[in-house]
């Protein structure tokens, strides 16, 4: 079994460095294929054959100096103490991911060649997707993992050599999305489709919307069952709700990267506007007794949804020069606005955890004798306001009155204020919402932006509605007009008595130097 182990180091090593293997590729299918005979059973290997000996003996040191290789994993310094067959298992595994990786990346074209070719040996003669299926059961949560990481290229790598997916596999998807039970099964369900959708959304091949699409449309209708059982279970009645985050946790990140999807492909499946036709659903959660940090990300996430930035930062890929128009965006955009800002009136911000911990130069402790300083979250702070003000940007875009307008402003404006004033200290001198949102965005550039780009879009909204007749004027005056020297004007804000118009000049003149420093930076990239 050491021998068994050596020769995988030793092909480990090959294909990190993307050397061309040099032995017949029966040879190395030998070695790659797992075997094990159950679920929680003992793992066992054909590491006992005969045919051990007589390969190691072909197998010659590579030409490449290995003694500067230094990233290969624990599992190989492992192996040779313990020699035990699941070590050897997680070393299998390694090397087909990073054999997979060499495929799908930029690698020389004879040794990509033969990494393909043994992958497609393994395919066929092994069934080699259908036992990392099975492997998601396995008790050893180290296992089920790396089979879930190797798994995730190999079907890509299958959908990119148009070779059909496994019905084991695409048929244990779909049974676990029907069911949504409480299992790790699940978990690593959801994070492999994640996986999958993330590669190709980076993948720079023109048949990317055919890929996309192929990928997608087996669990079309499958991902809508799991969505309402995951958002219509009540969370304190679940017996384990760990599970139930982690399950949370995951799909979130799936349901980020179906949205971001619209990009490349138009949106012919509903799982990738489930979230915009049930959206109440996704903002309960922020009610749910779940950690702090839980909310956050959701939060975050419905605000990159608002400024169409869903996936921004998972997907590298290039977007078609020709992509037909989304019928379904603006639609889908002013329900989920609509859907927050009911959630607002209801008390959604009341809810939020806002307190953060103080940064230290050298970590988040506190100091021995020293009190504990109680600092607000600026990025649920900034998140939050977004929130707010982009949900009444786009909902005013649909709005043909001007009173209702002002009403919703004032509400909502005044809502938010609530929320922002015990934690943004010192407070403003003025109750002006100009001000609070220069307190708020103060580090932050791009939530600037966005946020003076939204309250501009509200001015505007205001203003042509306020030119078409003295039916629609209201009394309520901007505070500041189109021909501002300093660029575009700001939204009318509510107002309380006693306020000033100085503070939006504030607010434009740091989103001017906003912009500027990022123009600076572009220029200097390029």
């Amino acid at each position: 079994m050491k021998d068994f182990c050596e020769v995988l180091e030793h092909l480990y090593k090959k294909v990190l460095l993307g050397a061309t293997l040099e032995n017949d590729n029966q040879d190395y299918v030998f070695y790659l294929n797992p075997v094990f005979s159950g679920q929680d059973d003992a793992i066992a290997t054909s590491s006992e054959c005969s045919h051990t000996l007589g390969f190691l003996d072909k197998c010659q040191p590579c030409s490449v100096n290995l003694a500067t290789t230094s990233v290969a994993p624990v599992c190989l310094k492992r192996c040779f103490q313990t020699s035990s067959a699941r070590e050897i298992l997680l070393l299998q595994l390694t090397v087909t991911k990073v054999m997979l990786t060499r495929i799908l990346s930029e690698t020389e074209f004879h040794a990509k060649e033969k990494y393909r070719e043994i992958i497609h040996i393994l395919l066929k003669s092994s069934d080699l997707d259908s036992k990392l299926t099975s492997m998601f059961q396995n008790s050893d949560k180290l296992l089920s993992h790396m089979a879930a990481k190797c798994l995730a290229l190999l079907l890509y790598f299958q959908l990119k050599e148009k070779i059909t997916l496994s019905n084991s596999w695409v048929a244990f998807c779909q049974k676990n999305l029907f069911e949504c039970s409480e299992s790790d099964k699940i978990v690593y369900c959801l994070s492999t489709l994640a996986v999958v959708i993330k590669e190709i959304l980076k993948d720079t091949c023109s048949q990317k919307t055919e890929i996309l699409k192929q990928f997608l449309m087996p669990f079309d209708s499958h991902f809508e069952v799991f969505y309402n059982s995951l958002f219509s279970q009540r969370f304190g009645n679940c017996q384990d709700a760990t599970k139930v985050v982690n399950t949370l946790i995951c799909f979130l990140e799936l349901l980020e990267l179906l949205i971001a999807s619209r990009i490349h492909l138009e949106s012919q499946f509903t799982c990738q506007r489930i979230l915009f036709l049930k959206p109440s659903c996704v903002l309960d959660v922020i009610t749910w007794p779940v950690q702090a940090f839980v909310k956050r990300k959701l939060i975050i996430f419905i605000k990159k949804c608002l400024l169409c930035k869903v996936g921004e930062d998972l997907c590298r890929g290039s977007v078609p020069a020709f992509t037909p128009p989304d019928r379904h965006l603006d639609v889908d955009m002013l329900a989920l606005a609509d859907a927050v800002l009911q959630a607002v009136d209801l008390g959604l911000l009341r809810t939020l955890s806002v307190h953060g911990k103080p940064s230290r130069f050298g970590g988040g402790e506190v100091p021995p004798g020293s009190e504990p300083v109680s600092v607000p979250d600026h990025v649920i702070l900034r998140a939050a306001s977004l929130l707010v003000v982009k949900s009444l940007e786009i909902k005013f875009q649909n709005c043909p009155s001007a009173n209702e307008m002002k009403g919703d402003l004032q509400k909502f404006m005044s809502e938010l204020l609530t929320f922002l004033e015990p934690h943004v200290q010192p407070s403003p001198p003025t109750h002006n919402p100009c001000e609070w949102l220069c307190r708020v965005f103060i580090e932050q550039d791009d939530d600037m932006v966005e946020a003076a780009r939204a309250t501009l879009g509200i001015y505007l909204k205001l203003t042509r509605l306020r030119t078409c007749g003295p039916s629609t004027q209201t009394k309520h005056q901007p505070h500041w007009h189109p021909g501002s020297p300093h660029g575009a004007p700001s939204a009318p804000l509510p107002t309380r008595k006693g306020q000033t118009s100085k503070p939006i000049l504030r607010f434009l003149m740091i989103l001017r130097k906003a912009e500027l420093s990022k123009a600076d930076g572009s220029l200097n990239q390029s």
